[in-house]
């Protein structure tokens, strides 16, 4: 009956923390929460997205004919948004950390009544209806608030507490007021099935793109590799079939990405990948001895099988 008593009186007592927040950790939450609403999983995709587009056509222009005028800035500024892409959550981390390098260290505590938290110089409490779920990561628990953006958020580190066993303490008060973000994700949910069906879907369509660009590149430099077929000077088409080889295999390296956790799809996926690169690694073989002529407008194979470059 004593033990019994302690176990309520331990589960009762709140949770105390003790920290100060890194960059690293701040970093972190920021990416978990654009992981966990859908504003912020748009946002990702549209900047991925227009990345691709952007990157593509930077690609495609260094094969076409107009290659020669292709400006370095347009690479630079490729490269310079992707690294800027990268570092936002860094960025904006940095910022959130030197706020909080003013207010110093926080101490705290996390009960079945709400958060309180307070500095050296300010203090703060929240109960628990302006929060509606939370995200867990390997370093932190991060809250979220009501709104769908989940415009407020609060990081407790899990190295904040003084007994890692007071982790799952926390962690039971935190299923007991708030919803996992990711709770919908769990197998067996119909989202997660949902997930699953889409994620298959888009693992074949990606292979099957991948085989379409493969082919595109294998013929296109068929008229170049065949000159008992078409005798004389042919436009080289070498970049373009290589930015095409690229592609393909990005497209198969996605279609591996999108069911990397997925036991019985992975082998699938394995299988066909396998079959598809194979048909790349023939564009391939056509393609290569071509390649030294990439800024050459014209090509032409000797009877010996050299290809010769022309510039027109």
């Amino acid at each position: 009956m004593a033990e019994g008593r302690e176990t309520d009186t331990v589960a009762g007592r709140p949770v105390e923390l003790a920290y100060r927040p890194t960059v690293g950790e701040l970093a972190s939450a920021l990416r978990a929460r654009a992981r966990s609403t859908r504003a912020g999983r748009f946002r990702r995709g549209a900047l991925v997205w227009t990345m691709v587009v952007s990157t593509v056509g930077a690609l495609l222009s260094t094969a076409g004919p107009g290659r020669h005028d292709t400006r370095w800035p347009l690479y630079a500024g490729l490269v310079v948004s992707a690294a800027y892409m990268t570092a936002v959550p860094w960025l904006q981390a940095r910022r959130l950390h030197r706020l909080a390098e003013r207010q110093g260290d926080i101490c705290g505590t996390v009960d079945d009544t709400g958060v309180r938290l307070a500095t050296a110089h300010s203090s703060a409490g929240a109960d628990w209806h302006l929060y509606s779920r939370y995200v867990e990561t390997p370093e932190l628990f991060v809250l979220l608030s009501a709104d769908k953006s989940a415009v407020g958020f609060v990081v407790l580190p899990k190295r904040a507490v003084a007994d890692p066993g007071e982790v799952d303490r926390l962690r039971a008060v935190l299923d007991r007021r708030l919803v996992r973000a990711d709770a919908t994700e769990a197998p067996g949910t119909p989202r997660s099935r949902g997930r699953a069906v889409g994620r298959g879907a888009g693992s074949v369509g990606l292979l099957l793109l991948g085989l379409l660009l493969f082919f595109f590149a294998y013929a296109a430099v068929q008229r170049a590799a065949h000159p008992d077929r078409f005798p004389g000077m042919q436009h080289n088409t070498a970049p373009m079939s290589a930015v095409m080889l690229g592609l393909g295999t990005l497209a198969v390296a996605g279609a591996w990405r999108l069911v990397r956790r997925m036991t019985a799809m992975r082998t699938v996926t394995a299988v066909l990948a396998v079959l598809v690169l194979l048909a790349g690694g023939a564009a391939l073989y056509c393609t290569g001895p071509m390649l030294h002529c990439w800024g050459s407008d014209r090509i032409a194979r000797e009877p010996g099988g050299a290809y010769v470059c022309h510039d027109v």
